[in-house]
């Protein structure tokens, strides 16, 4: 072989090195490629630990995307943060796509040297200050947290008449809120009934302006935090003052309000009654209690209206079919459900915010321990 030749063979490379030198241009390139993700990544999470990413939806996302696509480096992905652990989800996509939190599950890159919790935060709108607060006046509390210091107030079908034991719609309402986590103390100035929280505030044959003055010695003794309240049966049967029982209503609930100034009043719509032609009577009696409730409602005051007559269209409500045969007084069937309406009207009453903590005047909050010799508060 001559000397020549000898040196072309030298100055060719081997073959095997231009191979390993074409890899190496690869791997250059793969490299390049995985560390601009990486620190894409690393940059996102970042920004997500001092606040400029959030986790979670929020009404901010469009701004934090416009930071994230400025921080990005050229080569662009999608990352996704939880809140568990540091956990990069890397999706490539096409350089003018900016990076956006996700939930994309491609490749996951996990940083073991430090972990990072995404702790959510409460977006807020900027014409907004707290996205806490309660909405629709809804009370933040619990039943047990609000005990009911309850005065029923009313004639001879608050007492229970021509029910067995006297129970009447007190004694039903009473197990109702019991069993929904209420401490109740039913309290007035008679005791009546075959149960052992039976105080209320009641006089057979009595009517409204009456009963207003049968409150005024009551109430200021007991300061209760819930008036029950069904009247006017009386007014309508004895032909008095059918015509003026809105306004007098009026006035007893507005004493009753600031005589209590911790209470809520529930006032119940008067029964259909079966006696002679005395029913369209009621349905005008009614439509004025539904006229001073609109006042009510105007003026915020913490007044619930307890529907009781099926012309409304109230689905429970006692109908003439649990009305007893004097025509006046429901059923005991016809009482459960009185106390049914009144327990959705106290939990209506709730939901309002209606309800406070009655006045701290040595007044048990639980009735029933109250006569057993126990505080119950």
């Amino acid at each position: 072989m001559s000397w020549d030749n000898m040196e072309k063979l030298q100055d060719a490379p081997p073959r095997s090195s231009r191979m390993v030198f074409m890899r190496s241009k690869k791997g250059i390139a793969i490299f390049t490629g995985v560390t601009c993700l990486l620190v894409a990544a690393i940059t996102v999470i970042a920004l997500a630990a001092t606040g400029v990413v959030h986790a979670g939806g929020s009404s901010d996302g469009a701004k934090s995307n416009e930071q994230l696509a400025a921080a990005s480096s050229p080569a662009s992905a999608t990352v996704a943060i939880t809140a568990e652990s540091a956990v990069g989800v890397l999706e490539p996509t096409s350089a003018s796509k900016s990076i956006s939190v996700s939930t994309a599950t491609s490749i996951t890159t996990t940083f073991t040297s430090k972990t990072i919790e995404a702790k959510p935060t409460t977006s807020t709108s900027d014409d907004s200050t707290s996205s806490s607060t309660p909405t629709n006046g809804k009370s933040a509390t619990s039943p047990s947290d609000v005990p009911l210091r309850i005065m029923a107030l009313g004639a001879s079908i608050v007492k229970g008449e021509t029910s067995p034991g006297y129970l009447g719609f007190r004694k039903p309402l009473r197990d109702q809120l019991v069993g929904l986590g209420y401490k109740v103390n039913m309290v007035g100035s008679v005791r009546l009934g075959d149960f052992i929280d039976n105080d209320v505030e009641a006089y057979g044959g009595k009517k409204i302006k009456e009963m207003h003055s049968y409150a005024e010695k009551a109430v200021p003794k007991t300061l209760p935090n819930v008036f029950l309240i069904n009247l006017g049966t009386n007014n309508l049967l004895q032909n008095k003052d059918v015509d003026k029982v809105g306004a007098q209503m009026e006035d007893m609930i507005d004493y009753l309000l600031k005589a209590s100034d911790k209470s809520t009043v529930i006032l119940s719509t008067m029964l259909t009654n079966k006696v002679g032609n005395l029913e369209a009577t009621v349905l005008d009696m009614n439509a004025q209690y539904r006229s001073i409730m609109k006042k009510f409602e105007a003026d915020g005051k913490p007044v619930v209206l307890a529907e009781m007559h099926p012309s409304e269209g109230a689905a429970g409500v006692p109908s003439v079919n649990e009305i007893g045969p004097d025509g006046s007084h429901p059923t005991v069937r016809g009482y459960e459900m009185m106390g049914s309406v009144f327990v959705k009207a106290i939990q209506e009453a709730q939901e309002k915010g209606f309800l406070k903590t009655p006045a701290k005047n040595g007044i048990p909050d639980d009735g029933e321990a109250e006569r057993a010799g126990s505080s119950g508060s």
